[in-house]
């Protein structure tokens, strides 16, 4: 192999070398939005739930005598 070939291979070595931690942490932020989310999604359903007890689905507030 000519030194230009090793260069090249140097470079691709160290544009990885580079790149791979960054696209480690972005993976990293990512799962961890994913869980942000779904832990998100799921107080909205309690909250939701907690809602419905005071106003019915169509929007009628219950009838307190009854």
């Amino acid at each position: 192999m000519t030194a230009e070939s090793w260069t090249i291979i140097g470079a691709a070595i160290a544009v990885v070398g580079v790149l791979a931690p960054v696209l480690v942490g972005m993976r990293r932020d990512l799962t961890g939005l994913t869980r942000d989310v779904a832990h998100l999604r799921e107080r909205m359903a309690r909250i939701e739930g907690l809602f419905e007890g005071f106003v019915h689905r169509d929007g009628k507030a219950p009838n307190p005598s009854a």
